[in-house]
């Protein structure tokens, strides 16, 4: 069985002087995870691995750089599920831990398969994950773009004349990552984490840490995960609905482009991306925005990245 991972960096608008950045962040974390999978190590430990190198890249909206609350805070979300046992865990509306995919992966363990906000919090600790403060999370690119649409906002609710386009519209976007990594057993392992979406509701969360939604994973038919607006990607349960996709017999390049075309065609505005693998290590990949970071790799051949 051959290994193999892909990688995604976020399926939006990347503003052509964040391109080369994004690449190289997605090329680290393909990196991370395959010396774990060329190591002899599980992809459940790749896709940690590689997830975590991007948490810790602020030019990500995942970990430390994610986009700020309307309350300007940082909330997190991750989950990773195994297509082998077809355990998953995942974890939402976190405030104080600074990798999510690694808390997401006490969860998988179990008996819980999602923990939420406090809750998440007190089992990380258990967990021996140390808490942070917020502030940690955030960088000051993402301080500044919260600014101004905290500015703009009031401005537009005292003067309802004013309609002009945010520029910050332009730079900012669903930057979710994620990664799914098949290792010299056969195991297949999904996962992903954000930040969400810029200037979001505190408590929203979007597709990533729901099953099915942000991702899925059956070692018998592949695995998927999604990236965008969360809120039209969970309405149409677009990872299920690929992985069904595989299961009718589609290729999994074939697969992502069907299941993007739905997105649009059954969601008004439905926007973002997709990476697929199928159990015997074929890709596939497919957005609708104007850029999705990814890089994959799979045996001995060699690495593709883009945007």
């Amino acid at each position: 069985m051959p290994i193999a991972m892909i990688v995604h960096g976020g399926a939006w608008a990347i503003p052509d002087n964040q391109v080369d950045a994004h690449k190289a962040g997605c090329r680290a974390a393909l990196h991370a995870g395959w010396q774990v999978l060329a190591a002899g190590g599980t992809a459940l430990d790749a896709c940690v691995a590689a997830v975590r190198v991007m948490e810790d890249d602020p030019i990500f909206d995942a970990g430390t750089g994610s986009v700020l609350t309307s309350e300007g805070s940082v909330e997190l979300d991750a989950a990773l599920m195994d297509g082998r046992t077809l355990r998953y865990g995942a974890v939402a509306n976190l405030r104080h831990i600074r990798n999510p995919i690694v808390l997401a992966r006490e969860v998988l363990n179990g008996p819980a398969t999602m923990l939420v906000a406090e809750g998440a919090e007190q089992f990380a600790q258990r967990c021996n994950i140390a808490l942070i403060a917020n502030e940690e999370l955030i960088v000051e690119r993402e301080r500044l773009l919260w600014q101004q649409r905290r500015d703009t906002s009031v401005a537009i609710r005292t003067s309802p004349a004013q309609t002009a386009p945010l520029e910050m519209e332009a730079v900012v976007g669903h930057d979710t990552v994620g990664a799914i990594a098949i290792d010299a057993s056969g195991s297949l392992v999904v996962a992903n984490s954000t930040g969400g979406t810029p200037f979001k509701l505190p408590g929203r969360i979007g597709d990533t840490p729901l099953i099915g939604c942000g991702l899925y994973a059956d070692i018998h038919v592949g695995g998927c995960v999604c990236t965008g607006w969360g809120e039209s990607i969970a309405r149409l349960a677009m990872a299920r609905r690929t992985v069904e996709y595989l299961e009718r017999g589609f290729s999994p390049q074939v697969a992502a482009e069907t299941a993007v075309r739905q997105l649009a065609h059954r969601v008004a505005g439905g926007s973002g991306g997709c990476i697929v693998i199928s159990p015997t290590g074929e890709l596939g990949l497919a957005w609708n925005t104007r850029r999705m970071a990814y890089a994959y790799r799979v045996g001995g051949g060699p690495e593709y990245f883009g945007v």
